[in-house]
């Protein structure tokens, strides 16, 4: 880490500043994680990250130096891993992390396992509210619990950290009084509810929204969504196991107008919706406007079914499944439930089965993929 003079106490100043935009967010009501977030330096976690075009901004470039400081402060996710030009790995934004630790309603005493150790930098936070001996840490890439390890150390910080699938959790530190997934699954992971004690609370990402569920008994339990949450997947291996769907495949579909435009996949609430509908989709915007927003879309699945939508809403579909099709009976429903919130919807989690519903469990419903 750069030693500029000055460093340290500029530092502090961000840290107190990131503090208090976060509090006055309404996102740190607990002073005991606000204390924590004026004292944990994530510039120690985070001496690099990737700007959205690609380019690596750090803190031992000169030229670079005030661009990564006063980002790394920023209320942002910040790329910090690449495999093979795609991102693997990232800090999640600060106030994100912020309401995922305050809703883990902790204690002093309480035991903790996070899921995707990543940089570092939540579970230093994390053992700074409850110590070292009550955090264990696991990420599947050597590459980044090595570097956590060692950023963890510089800062002050000694969790258990653990090298391993975080699909299984680790079952030698169980039971835990609380798990936190920095990671977005498909569904809950039956290890994490094993590992879990008593009526112990999970808050993880399913799909692109925030899932905060107690266990009810073994192998059960049951909770609400909190809120939108965009996080990378739970790696297995290297990561790197997307499938690439054969869009050439589009070309000998027949084109149809679609219901559905590419537009409507900036609606956070809606792509929620589409993420329990049609999980584990890959996706690609070919253009975009001036906002940002897609006028054109593609996306795929792992079983080979590709849909895609043009800027003239001309919609074509090739494979097993109609993926667009199941995408607009979707947002029928979506528009007739009067575009919910996250929090109208809930789960219930059980040995069998794992299921999503909205507003109530008898009402619409839609099964997560196990096994």
């Amino acid at each position: 880490m750069t030693s500029a003079p000055g460093l340290e106490q500029r530092t502090a100043t961000l840290r107190a500043q990131l503090a208090q935009r976060l509090a006055e967010a309404g996102e740190l009501p607990d002073p005991a994680w606000r204390a924590a977030f004026e004292r944990v330096p994530r510039h120690v976690f985070v001496p690099y990250f990737y700007a959205p075009g690609g380019d690596r901004i750090a803190h031992d470039v000169p030229e670079q130096r005030e661009q990564w400081l006063a980002q790394v402060y920023d209320d942002k996710a910040l790329v910090t891993h690449r495999t093979r030009g795609v991102a693997t790995s990232s800090s999640s934004q600060p106030s994100l992390m912020a309401s995922m630790l305050h809703a883990l309603d902790v204690t002093d005493t309480t035991t903790m396992l996070e899921v995707g150790t990543g940089t570092g930098y939540n579970a230093a936070l994390l053992a700074h509210r409850l110590g070292n001996d009550r955090v264990t840490t696991v990420d599947v890439l050597p590459e980044l619990t090595e570097a956590a390890s060692a950023r963890l150390s510089t800062a002050g910080y000694r969790p258990r950290v653990v090298t391993g699938d975080g699909a299984l959790g680790h079952p030698e530190g169980g039971p835990y009084d609380r798990i936190i997934a920095t990671c977005r699954v498909g569904s809950v992971p039956s290890a994490w509810l094993e590992q879990l004690a008593g009526d112990g609370l999970l808050v993880a990402p399913v799909g692109t929204g925030l899932a905060r569920v107690r266990k009810t008994g073994t192998g059960k339990a049951q909770g609400r969504f909190i809120g939108p949450a965009w996080f990378m997947p739970l790696r297995a291996g290297d990561g790197c196991g997307t499938p690439h769907g054969n869009l050439a495949a589009l070309d000998d579909a027949e084109p149809r107008v679609g219901r559905l435009p590419a537009s409507a996949l900036a609606d956070v609430r809606f792509r929620f919706l589409a993420s329990l509908v049609e999980p584990g989709l890959t996706w690609q915007y070919p253009s975009t406007d001036a906002r940002g927003v897609p006028t054109s879309a593609r996306c795929w699945a792992a079983d080979g079914s590709i849909a895609g939508i043009d800027e003239d809403g001309r919609v074509t579909q090739a494979g097993p499944r109609g993926l667009w099709t199941a995408l607009e009976e979707a947002h029928d429903l979506y528009e007739r439930a009067g575009a919910p919130e996250h929090d109208r919807y809930g789960l219930v989690l059980t040995p069998s089965e794992q299921r999503v519903w909205l507003d109530a469990p008898e009402g619409p419903s839609w099964p997560l993929p196990t096994g």
